[in-house]
């Protein structure tokens, strides 16, 4: 039997935005309080120590997100470090 790998951040962030896209009620929480939000679709609990800004596409705007270093700082260095934490049960 194989494990199956823990979801990356680029697989929970699309699994947000779709339901974002999908749930205009979800879609609100997220900007009004997206760690509650996150943790809400994912079960990730996002540490306080880490900010979390949403920002909505509009017709006239659009964002370029500008990534930190991932060659610098490992995922398994980042859940050292305190970084994304499943939710028990998850």
């Amino acid at each position: 039997m194989s494990e199956t790998a823990a979801p990356d951040r680029r697989d929970l962030e699309a699994k947000i935005v779709a339901r974002a896209w999908a749930d205009e009620a979800f879609r609100e929480r997220l900007k009004a309080d997206p760690r509650a939000a996150v943790a809400e679709e994912t079960g990730v609990t996002v540490p306080e120590s880490v900010a979390i800004e949403v920002l909505e596409e509009t017709p006239d705007k659009a964002y370029l997100v500008i990534p930190s270093n991932r060659m610098a700082v490992s995922d398994e260095e980042l859940d050292v470090a305190g970084g994304y934490e499943q939710t028990p049960g998850s």
